[in-house]
């Protein structure tokens, strides 16, 4: 969808592996035959596999959830800080490379106000370009706030924006994936996305309700209410103020399990945790990008 008014770009994502590696036992090592209630090798080892699927998928789980926030973060960020510091910057839209292991492409548009509000659109697609080698896997995301999001300013700078945002999670071999730029008006509220993903094996749905708050530019609340999942996953997200600085966490729930939790600063600096396993991975600019 090509856009009138202002648009920008935000870039990344970058994904990690799982935790709980470890030795294995061979299919023909000798298993010891025991009575009912008596552990043989044969059943440690699947016991050990089980495991290490079950701490692979969570991981995976939590990655997905955590850029699926951070992609629209980034891009509401990007937004706010050249309408601060740079207006006339705004209007353009374009792709680019992260540390050259990422790729992503966005449009934001703001409309022209009513008062202190403005209406806004904004989507987004992005993936790791080398993906999680010990997963096998690389990650992706199809996200973006197409109708009812409002930017509200106030006299003493600070801004706010809201919207509910969605869209989907990706997963697909390493080097599968690629970014289409759809065709489309532009408009505000959109009506399809503006870029999608091809290549993807797996997919899942979110909605996200989420809250922003700058000042003069710089973030100093982030705010998301039950986020669900297709899944069964949930996220909710908080923020506290500490030396005039933004401090964000995450929970990343299962029904009632706690799968993950996060915590970063007011650049999405910081680290994502799973709860099973203790793995721990690095989130830079909201993106999950490396142990």
């Amino acid at each position: 969808m090509a856009r009138r008014a202002i648009g920008t770009v935000a870039c990344t994502i970058g994904l990690l592996l799982a935790a709980c590696t470890g030795g294995g036992f061979g299919s023909g090592g000798t298993s010891y035959v025991g009575g009912d209630g008596v552990q043989t090798v044969s059943d440690a080892a699947d016991a050990l596999d089980a495991h290490r699927s079950s701490a692979s998928e969570n991981a995976k789980t939590a990655i997905g959830v955590t850029d699926a926030l951070g992609s629209i973060v980034r891009d509401i960020g990007k937004a706010e800080e050249r309408l601060t510091f740079n207006p006339r910057a705004l209007a353009e839209s374009s792709s680019s490379l992260l540390r050259k292991r990422v790729i992503a492409a966005s449009e934001l548009i703001l409309r022209r106000g009513f008062g202190n509000v403005a209406e806004f659109c904004q989507s987004s697609a992005g993936y790791s370009l080398t993906g999680i080698p010990s997963l096998d896997v690389t990650f992706g995301w199809e996200s973006g706030a197409f109708s009812g999001g409002y930017r509200s300013v106030d006299e003493r700078g600070f801004s706010t924006w809201s919207a509910h945002a969605g869209g989907t999670i990706v997963q697909a071999p390493i080097g599968a994936l690629w970014i289409r730029q759809d065709a489309g008006s532009r408009s505000c509220p959109m009506n399809r996305p503006m870029f999608t993903l091809n290549g993807s094996d797996a997919t899942e749905a979110f909605s996200i309700p989420i809250t922003l708050v700058f000042h003069r530019g710089y973030l100093s609340g982030l705010n998301v209410l039950h986020g669900v999942f297709s899944a069964g996953e949930s996220l909710d997200v908080t923020s506290s103020t500490a030396r005039r600085s933004a401090e964000v966490t995450g929970t990343i729930r299962t029904g009632r399990t706690q799968l993950a939790t996060f915590h970063t600063n007011a650049h999405g600096k910081g680290t994502l945790t799973i709860t099973s396993t203790g793995a721990q991975y690095v989130i830079a600019d909201w993106i999950v990008v490396g142990i």
